[in-house]
């Protein structure tokens, strides 16, 4: 799938769950207001079926496993009015749940004698109705299942079945038809979440290709230059350069790690490369102390001092300065680096040039379109960067 499709579909999704909680916020609080009761039967059935769709979201946010399946089907049981229903995946049962005291329960005993059919009916992806028994079963009262097909990407991936002590009514094909969409719907975010970390990781190890090779050979031969001159200089580089290729090099896990975190990983950088560059290197900081717990994407600060070592001070051909600076501004932090090095075009900046690409592109993905990085630069003028990242956002955060 394409990145930007893969954008446009996550926050379509995102977009309808928010929607639904709104909708049921504004519900609640419109029965809340009614003097009598919890307000008319549409309103207590709309206001059940969007704690329904809330619940569901929660079980599922792993994706559908047995565990998952048991969770959420008491649920799907009261709004389906069945007797008894189950979740299939494709290779047979994942969980059965019977209404309390209901004629369903002995059925728990034989629950797997209509899994041919109900497999055969998942993979048409088409609403069926199977019979339970074969033969009418001693002590079971249930004769008929629906079974509603789960469509993820245009493919059933599982099955809810719905179980009846005679022939359904349309009414219940309805019903069973429509829960098994909000769950699909259920997995197709939680499906839309995996790419999206899949891709943030992939994306993570492409920054890290980038500035790898460029570092590692400086960084080794200034090291070799201080062996001879200056070796007790030489041992602490050693140490330093280890440490930052430990984190460099280590297969990304964490999307996400503290503000804190990242200006550490920035020093040990900065520290061989002044060693490398000399005086033409200065290095300044402003941290404002209240931004240091805040969560930011993985790896997002580093290769903006990197670009700006390389692509300022290196290009510039004589001394320049880097200054990175973290603001505390209300709900969000300001964070910019900017060098007074050699600069480039402002159509480069336009187009993004290598690492400012990918970390401009993670930022929207993670906080919204708003949150790309702004860069203003032009020949022989300096290069600054600033990016805002919001102090808290609902699942950004550090492992």
């Amino acid at each position: 799938m394409a990145q930007h499709e893969l954008v446009h579909w996550e926050q379509a999704l995102v977009l309808q769950v928010a929607l639904t909680l709104a909708a049921a916020a504004l519900v609640y609080y419109g029965l809340r207001r009614q003097r009598k009761g919890f307000g008319t039967l549409e309103e207590r059935a709309t206001l059940r079926t969007l704690a329904f769709a809330t619940s569901t979201l929660r079980a599922l946010r792993q994706g559908l496993t047995e565990r998952s399946a048991a969770t959420v089907l008491p649920e799907v049981e009261v709004q389906a009015g069945a007797p008894a229903v189950a979740l299939y995946g494709p290779d047979g049962l994942l969980a059965f749940h019977a209404a309390a005291a209901g004629p369903a329960e002995r059925h728990r005993l034989h629950v797997g004698a209509e899994t041919p059919a109900v497999l055969e009916a998942l993979a048409s992806g088409r609403l069926r109705m199977v019979r339970v028994h074969r033969q009418p079963a001693e002590a079971c009262e249930l004769r008929t299942a629906i079974v509603a097909p789960l469509i993820v990407n245009e493919r059933p991936v599982a099955a809810l079945v719905t179980y009846h002590t005679q022939s359904p009514r349309a009414a219940s094909l309805r019903i069973a038809s429509d829960l098994a969409d909000l769950l699909a719907t259920q997995l197709r975010l939680q499906e839309a979440e995996t790419q999206r970390m899949a891709l943030a990781r992939s994306e993570l190890k492409a920054l890290r290709a980038q500035i790898s090779p460029h570092f590692v050979y400086n960084s080794l031969t200034t090291i070799a230059a201080f062996i001879r001159t200056d070796p007790q200089r030489a041992r602490q580089l050693i140490t330093d350069f280890a440490d930052f290729t430990r984190r460099a090099f280590t297969s990304p896990q964490a999307e996400f790690s503290k503000l804190a975190d990242e200006l550490v990983y920035v020093n040990q950088y900065l520290v061989i490369e002044q060693a490398r560059l000399g005086e033409r290197l200065t290095v300044r900081y402003h941290i404002e102390p209240e931004v240091l717990s805040i969560t930011v994407p993985a790896l997002i600060l580093q290769p903006l001092v990197e670009n700006a070592v390389k692509h300022g001070i290196e290009d510039a051909r004589g001394s320049g300065a880097v200054e990175i600076r973290a603001e505390d501004e209300d709900d969000e932090c300001l964070i910019t680096v900017s060098d007074d090095g050699a600069g480039f075009r402002p159509e480069l900046a336009a187009d993004g040039i290598g690492a400012l690409s990918n970390i401009d592109q993670r930022l929207r993905q993670v906080f919204g379109s708003g949150y790309g990085l702004a860069i203003e630069s032009g020949p022989r003028s300096g290069t600054t960067v600033r990016l805002r990242v919001p102090k808290y956002r609902p699942g950004v955060r550090a492992s």
